[in-house]
């Protein structure tokens, strides 16, 4: 992304409403969990046997679904997540 495209895409997220900002970013953020969800995927796929593989990504869901009640991921679910960084006040 050249620096136009970076400040086009700026203005676009100064421009939304609150409601748009936080719908925008939550589909980010979901998109970025993905991708995370993916890399680890492949990495099981190729470090793990298949049967290994297949528990791990059925805990990972059960501990994403039931334990913490996210079927879809959103920043309100993450935010307050102990590993996050926290900001110095």
């Amino acid at each position: 992304m050249n620096e136009m495209e970076k400040r086009r895409a700026f203005q676009r997220v100064k421009s939304m409403t609150n409601e748009s900002f936080w719908k925008w970013m939550n589909w980010m953020h979901s998109r970025a969990y993905a991708k995370a969800e993916q890399h680890y995927q492949e990495a099981m796929n190729i470090v793990l046997q298949p049967k290994q593989a297949k528990a791990v990504i059925a805990k990972a869901q059960e501990i994403r679904e039931t334990w913490d009640g996210m079927a879809t991921v959103t920043i309100d679910e993450t935010e307050a997540a102990e590993w996050l960084p926290r900001k110095p006040v």
